[in-house]
Order: C-alpha cells, then sequence, then structure tokens
C-alpha cells in the first residue's frame, strides 16, 4: 500500500512543483493505530464470552491544491485490522485484492469575493453536530457526495447543499437500496453575535426510497437553533431539533432533540454538565414516529465513549433517551490533558418489558451508568498518544433490551490506546 501512496505523492508533486510560485500545494499524512480490549463495548458482557483483543490502523494521504479562485482536495485512506489481509500464506501475509478507497474528492470555485461552490466528496460538520458530523471516532469516517454553496460576509455565514444518489449508470428509471440515502440536502446559517455569543439555525431534509423497487422517496425534515457562549473560562451551549415528514417506512415522523452544556474552567481543572433528551416512541401511538433520527450527527463524544448508544432506536426499544452527565478535564501540562466523566442513562419513553407476556409491564427507566476516564499525551507536534478506559454499570431494563439474563452478566468494561500521527511530507506555503 505504501509503495500505492508513495507514487501517487510523485505523480502529484511532479506535475504541479513547477506552479509552486504561484499556487500552493501541500501533501498530508496520517497514521492512526488503536488497540482496544472489548468485554463490553456496544454489547453488555456476559460469562460465557472472553474479551476481544485487536489493533486496528486507519492511513491516509491526503493532496491539496489551492490557486486563485480554485481549491481541490483529494485523498485515499486504507482502513484494515492487523492480519485482516485476504492474501496469505503460512509464512506471511501478502495484502488484499483491494484496500485502498477515496476519502475525499472535491472542488471548490470562489466567485463574486463573498461566494463559493464546492462540489464532489466532501465532510460535512455543523455546530455541535448532532444532525451533521464528520464522526471521525469511526475509521472511515462519514463523507458526502453533493454540491455545497457558501456565501461568507464577516460575521454571516450561510451554507446550502444538495445531494441526489444512484447504484449505478441507468438506462431508465432511478431505484435506488432503501437502507441508503438518497437525497440529503440542508441550508445553515450561522452568525457571530459578538466575541461571547453564537448563533445558527439549520433546516435539513434526507429522503429515503419506499423500497428496492420503488421510485418513491420519503422525505424527513429536521429543524434545529443552537446557541453558544463563550468566555475565558466559562462555555455554554444550547439546541433544539425538532423532525417531521415521514421516516424511512413511510410513517408519519413527529420527533425532538434537546440539548443544554455548560464548562467553567478553574485554573488547570475544567468543570461541566448538561443534559440530553432524545425522543422516543409513545407506546400507545403506532401511527407516528416519536422517534428522533439522529441522522449522521456524531455519537460517540455524546452518548458515552463505549457506543452502546450509536444504533439508537434499537438499543432503547425505541424508547429514546435521556443522558444526565458530568464532564471533568485536568491539565496536567501544555501537553497532558486527562478527562473524566460520568453518564445516568435513562428511557425518554415507556417500553414494553418482553419478557412479560401475561401482562402489559413497562420497563424501569433506568437504564445504568457509564464513566469513561482518558487522557491525551502530545508527544510532538505531529504525535499525540491517547487511550482511555471505560465501565458501564446496567440496570436490570437495559439487561432486558440485550436479551441478557442475571445469571449471564458479566462487568462490562473496555480500554483503548490510540496513536495519531499527521506528517506534513509536502508543502510550499
Amino acid at each position: 500500500m505504501k509503495q500505492k501512496l508513495y507514487f501517487l505523492g510523485f505523480i502529484f508533486g511532479t506535475i504541479l512543483l513547477p506552479l509552486q510560485g504561484f499556487s500552493q500545494f501541500t501533501v498530508t499524512g496520517e497514521y492512526r493505530p488503536t488497540a482496544e480490549m472489548r468485554k463490553g463495548y456496544r454489547y453488555l458482557a456476559q460469562d460465557a464470552y472472553k474479551p476481544a483483543y485487536f489493533v486496528s490502523q486507519r492511513t491516509r494521504i491526503g493532496f491539496y491544491y489551492e490557486h486563485e479562485w480554485i481549491k481541490t482536495g483529494m485523498s485515499f485512506q486504507d482502513i484494515r485490522i492487523w492480519g485482516d489481509e485476504s492474501l496469505y500464506s503460512s509464512s506471511g501475509v501478502l495484502g488484499d485484492m483491494a484496500s485502498v478507497d477515496l476519502n475525499e474528492a472535491w472542488v471548490q470555485l470562489s466567485f463574486l469575493k463573498k461566494s463559493s461552490l464546492k462540489i464532489g466528496r466532501q465532510y460535512f460538520d455543523y455546530d455541535d453536530t448532532r444532525l451533521l458530523s464528520m464522526r471521525n471516532w469511526n475509521n472511515h469516517s462519514i463523507k458526502y457526495d453533493a454540491i455545497l454553496y457558501q456565501f461568507t460576509d464577516n460575521k454571516f455565514i450561510l451554507d446550502a447543499a444538495v445531494s441526489y444518489n444512484n447504484q449505478l449508470e441507468s438506462y431508465f428509471g432511478n431505484v435506488y437500496p432503501f437502507a441508503k440515502m438518497k437525497t440529503l440536502n440542508f441550508v445553515h446559517a450561522s452568525y457571530k453575535i459578538n466575541d461571547q455569543f453564537k448563533a445558527a439555525l439549520i433546516a435539513l431534509a434526507s429522503g429515503y426510497t419506499k423500497n428496492d423497487t420503488s421510485e418513491t422517496i420519503y422525505i424527513r425534515g429536521s429543524y434545529g437553533a443552537i446557541v453558544n457562549y463563550q468566555t475565558d473560562k466559562t462555555k455554554a451551549m444550547a439546541s433544539m431539533y425538532f423532525q417531521n415528514g415521514k421516516n424511512a417506512s413511510g410513517i408519519k415522523a413527529k420527533a425532538y432533540n434537546v440539548n443544554v452544556k455548560a464548562t467553567y474552567k478553574v485554573s488547570k481543572f475544567n468543570l461541566g454538565g448538561g443534559i440530553t433528551l432524545v425522543s422516543g416512541d409513545n407506546a400507545s401511538d403506532v401511527n407516528t414516529d416519536n422517534m428522533f433520527d439522529l441522522h449522521y450527527g456524531n455519537r460517540h463524544s455524546y452518548y458515552g465513549t463505549m457506543d452502546f448508544f450509536t444504533g439508537m432506536p434499537k438499543a432503547t426499544g425505541n424508547g429514546g433517551l435521556n443522558d444526565f452527565f458530568i464532564t471533568t478535564q485536568f491539565k496536567l501540562s501544555e501537553k497532558t490533558t486527562f478527562t473524566a466523566d460520568y453518564h445516568f442513562f435513562t428511557l425518554n419513553k415507556d417500553v414494553k418489558d418482553k419478557t412479560i407476556t401475561t401482562s402489559t409491564v413497562y420497563l424501569e427507566k433506568g437504564l445504568g451508568s457509564e464513566v469513561d476516564l482518558g487522557f491525551n499525551i502530545k508527544l510532538h507536534k505531529i504525535v499525540e498518544l491517547q487511550g482511555g478506559y471505560s465501565f458501564m454499570l446496567p440496570t436490570s431494563s437495559m439487561q432486558k433490551l440485550q436479551g441478557i439474563a442475571d445469571s449471564e452478566k458479566d462487568f462490562s468494561s473496555w480500554v483503548w490506546l490510540q496513536m495519531i500521527v499527521k506528517p506534513v511530507f509536502f508543502s510550499n506555503k
């Protein structure tokens, strides 16, 4: 793989180096190996299952070019588990049939001084990332094939994006797998009121086809307002989102998400707390989907790093989630930081206890407590070492949602260690 990446770098460099007096060209890289011990990550631990130990690695190379009113970006990535090669012999690994994938590929054209058009595969990452995020903890991260218009005028920024996806070049029709997003469109506006306050609004429409053979597209609308406040010692934010339209099954959608968080800095110590409410289904109303769709938003940074609630509907039995949390951060030095977070999770709505079939009984709403400990050490300007230890103390309700009896349960914990190296191979800036 490295030979392929070096070759690509050589080709781009050969083409663009003659322009370095007039243009800006940068070649970047990323090496991100992550070692994990999982016995309770995403799924509660059971006596019968042994811990999983493995190392995954993300490797990237990116080429970025800027000249006058034109910018372009192109990056490639390889995602693998150490030892997962499909081509191997008893004496060693030979590689994979195909392991390099396109990560970014976009061109941005500026015009009329304040406007630009960005076309191609790109990241969308806005505000508190509840709806749109690159979800960088995921090795692959989340990208979009879209057209983005941006208008920037001092303190005001307006973004508008449209997309329309197809599986192949068809001669007739536009059918698409119903499990994949057919279209994503949004308008986002932000305004910096002053040095302390910033506000934003977003309206997003996402669509999925009715089934694999139908061109009917069900559209769900999401609308949000976000406010941020910041001083030297205090940070606070609040966001509220509402959804309507139809879900992927064509059922009427009506859901909400509310988030409040504040942190206060005292010397080297930061203390924070807040609440997140993710609406769930009303068990007595089967004609309306009240389960808030997290869409393409961040999960890992919000709902506990053990990722029990990444797939929110299934993880909560469609009951939604309330997350009451406390965050702490201690900056030991300019290069070393420690964190400790606590989450208490409850169901947002009543969920039927499926272990009782003789009558209608609802689960207790408490789901459990999660503790996330972490550290980050800056070893070099391009090298970071980070890791953590987390554990979950589930209630009987959470065990029932995952189908685990008291006699089968075990202590759920997760340990991880990650190194991030981001070299700049070439830059004429």
